[in-house]
């Protein structure tokens, strides 16, 4: 066992990071074969558990190249001379992620773990012999009390003999269906510590750097998600890692948040449905807890034949999921925690419905991931659509739109309707807009009406938000091409000639998306709501940040963090400005408001209160359908001075602002 002890010592000198570590021993395995090998414990391959995991054998074929001449050999741990036994040609030594144990399993040509000698006599040099090793009964030999991390194959005890490795090869297990896993413990990162299963089937290795967990299924799990439990001791801790990770370092969702609190939180991470081992890289906190299990909700509805109007009605309340999908980094590029929130999960559509929103409007960037005709890219529409499955697996309504890419000052924007209307530049935007509906249609042809489209967000002229802003000719310019954009949308949805598309409510802006200018351009017979194959399938959206010094603020519109709801902008004033939108034969979805929070959470509330009162009673008064969308951007800080936020996304978790905002929408003060 010399040659045992020495592969331990190299193993144990070696310090490397997670990657690093399973690099090198998955480079050796299964590459022992189509070689020769001679002498006592001639080391052959090493293999991990994590490469191994799902199949249930190992399976040698290989043939004797020459015996030894005397048939005896001396045991190089006791020193004793023994009589060779080619029932012991190979031996498996199962490991833990200490490098401890070395528990053998033999094998040879006859079987495994048999005790009939077998001698050269038995043999010969010109047969192929194939033998088959469980990988459990190589794993139950571990004497250590920990998980297996891996197992190395060697020569056994044959003397002088030469053996040539011909293959080596798994046999897949049957596949068995997936469990839930739960460990439980303490481990501090640069110190270590130490997690038990406590649940389901999986094994665990600890290290001072990463908590390895692997050999677990998600075979049959819909949307398989581990959670993460923590304790922060001390805060705040700056931009620490909080994520999982493959075998090999790759960050599954790259996150390092700033975290300013203490006590238990739990971190949500979506992995794909083929993965079986991870690794948990914690930082500044001690990890209590992981559970790996299928979040799936299943209760997606089942809506037909709506008209926009029934429809429209029945997105009260409305969340914006904000800074997440649309976000952009300062290249023009497509970037979900650009902004600072983690990745979506259903976890956070979850806490959405547990709030009693109904519906969830989901902004999207593309930018980078559309080209010039408009084809987008295979990857991030799949993302697109896993995370519009979240969200209607929850049982919310959904809309998803094209938001950033006509958005003021976001980088690599092409959709611009400054261009001059029949331009051969513009006909490009149409071009590649009306490809891209096409595509985004056909993606989610077989959905019903429970997701609805919106072409594009807040398209105007650069630093034109008023109609005494822009020329006659200019304001005429830059409707002809919104309407032609919105038309363009509305025939290539139809067009895609499914019977979900041939019913799908599509809604339409004006002019940045805002009240007056949208008012104007119907007023002055320069906008007019798209032709349609339909009938009563489209609404208007509009959004709502009135006064701007209080639902914004900052240089560019002055800073209040007051609001007088019998004052000027008051709720008198929102009765009015919704009244005008709602003359023109459809619903209107206001699917965006807010105000900054500036340490004024109980006017924020009465604002809320008042608009969602306000759009109770245009209803009530008109008989057309007002549903209404709060932007959450994710930002939690009440004097942040532009944070909306109601979720504390790192966590899901409501936070005590989001509470009170929650309660302002969903149980509005009615207008006295």
């Amino acid at each position: 066992m010399f040659k045992i002890k020495r592969l331990l010592a190299a193993a144990a000198a070696i310090t490397m990071t997670a990657a690093a570590v399973t690099s090198s021993m998955t480079a050796a395995a299964l590459e022992g074969e189509g070689q020769s090998y001679s002498g006592n414990a001639d080391y052959i391959g090493t293999y991990l558990a994590s490469d191994y995991f799902g199949n249930s054998a190992f399976q040698v074929s290989f043939r004797y190249e020459s015996f030894d001449p005397d048939g005896t050999y001396v045991d190089e741990e006791t020193g004793e001379e023994k009589t060779i036994d080619y029932n012991d040609t190979f031996q498996f030594l199962v490991f833990d992620s200490a490098y401890e144990g070395w528990d053998k399993t033999i094998a040879g040509p006859n079987g495994v773990n048999l005790t009939s000698p077998l001698t050269a006599d038995d043999l010969d040099t010109t047969t192929t012999y194939t033998v088959t090793v469980p990988i459990a009964t190589i794993e139950e030999m571990l004497s250590t009390g920990n998980s297996p991390y891996g197992i190395n194959l060697q020569l056994g005890g044959v003397g002088d003999t030469s053996v040539y490795v011909d293959t080596i090869s798994y046999v897949e297990a049957p596949v068995e269906p997936g469990g839930e896993v739960t460990l439980t413990g303490e481990w501090v990162k640069g110190t270590g510590g130490k997690m038990t299963v406590e649940q389901g089937s999986a094994y665990i290795a600890t290290s001072v750097d990463y908590i390895n967990v692997y050999n677990f299924s998600t075979q049959g799990f819909v949307n398989p998600t581990v959670d993460v439990t923590v304790r922060y001791e001390t805060a705040p801790n700056a931009y620490v890692q909080a994520e999982i990770q493959t075998q090999d370092g790759t960050q599954v969702a790259p996150y390092v948040p700033y975290v300013d609190v203490t006590g238990e939180y739990t971190y949500t991470t979506e992995i794909a449905t083929d993965v079986t081992s991870i690794l948990a890289v914690y930082d500044a906190c001690t990890v209590t807890r992981i559970h790996i299990y299928d979040n799936h909700e299943g209760e997606a509805l089942d809506v037909s034949n709506e008209t926009a109007n029934e429809l429209i009605g029945n997105l009260q309340a409305g969340y914006v999921l904000g800074n997440a999908l649309d976000a952009v980094n300062a290249q023009g590029e497509v970037d979900e925690t650009a902004y600072g929130n983690p990745p979506v999960t259903e976890k956070l559509f979850q806490v959405i419905k547990a709030q009693g929103f109904k519906s969830v409007k989901i902004p999207i960037a593309y930018l980078n991931m559309v080209d010039s005709q408009g084809d987008i890219n295979d990857d991030y529409l799949n993302r697109i659509q896993k995370v519009v499955d979240d969200a209607l697996d929850t049982g919310l309504y959904v809309e998803i739109n094209i938001q950033s890419d006509g958005s003021q000052g976001v980088a690599g924007k092409w959709i611009d309707i400054s261009l001059e209307h029949g331009s051969a530049e513009f006909n490009n935007v149409v071009t590649k807009f009306s490809n891209m509906w096409t595509e985004i249609a056909t993606k989610f042809a077989n959905y019903n009406q429970a997701l609805i489209f919106e072409d594009m967000n807040e398209v105007m002229i650069e630093g034109a938000y008023a109609r005494d802003q822009l020329t006659d000719a200019q304001f005429a310019n830059a409707y002809a091409n919104i309407v032609e954009l919105n038309q363009a949308f509305v025939d290539a949805v139809r067009g895609t000639g499914d019977d979900a598309n041939d019913d799908r409510v599509l809604v339409v802006p004006g002019y940045n998306t805002d009240i007056d200018m949208t008012v104007a351009g119907f007023d002055e017979g320069v906008f007019h709501m798209p032709d349609d194959t339909a009938t009563e399938r489209l609404s208007l959206s509009v959004h709502y940040y009135d006064p701007k010094d209080f639902t914004l603020g900052g240089d560019e519109w002055g800073n209040t963090d007051t609001w007088d709801i019998n004052g000027t902008y008051g709720q008198a004033y929102m009765i009015s400005q919704l009244t005008k939108v709602s003359g023109y034969g459809v619903p209107v979805f206001v699917d965006e408001y807010s105000a900054y929070y500036k340490n004024n959470i109980p006017e924020v509330a009465e604002w809320v209160s008042a608009l969602n009162a306000s759009a109770k009673e245009v209803q009530a008064a008109t008989g057309t359908s007002f549903s209404t969308a709060y932007w959450d951007n994710g930002v939690i800080d009440i004097d942040n001075k532009d944070g909306t936020g109601l979720i504390d996304r790192r966590f899901n978790i409501v936070t005590q602002t989001g509470n009170t905002i929650i309660d302002a929408i969903l149980n509005p003060t009615p207008n006295p």
